[in-house]
């Protein structure tokens, strides 16, 4: 063979072994960052887990649910309940409106 005919093999051949070892790297995540659609954890609850109740407030359920210390909370009219994971769990009605 001659030396110009050898030279499309070679070229060709190099040329697909650089795409393989694209694709390889690719496939093992050698290149750009990974998105994502994981929401973010959610905030811990405030330090201060409770407010002081008003004198209007009803008198407090319990003083723990499930091992949660029970607290008064302003939001939502005044109510008694739990911070679980990040979330407040309601233990009593609005004493305002007398429901939800």
């Amino acid at each position: 063979m001659s030396s110009t005919k050898i030279a499309p093999l070679v070229k060709s051949a190099l040329s697909a072994a650089s795409v393989a070892a694209a694709l390889a790297a690719a496939t093992l995540g050698m290149g750009a960052a990974v998105a994502s659609a994981e929401p973010p954890p959610p905030p811990p609850p405030p330090a201060v887990q409770g407010e002081e109740p008003p004198p209007w407030a009803p008198r407090k359920p319990v003083e723990f649910f499930d091992g949660y210390p029970v607290v008064w909370t302003s939001g939502w009219g005044g109510r008694w309940g739990v911070w679980i994971n990040g979330g407040f769990l309601t233990l009593s009605s609005n004493p305002v409106t007398n429901g939800g």
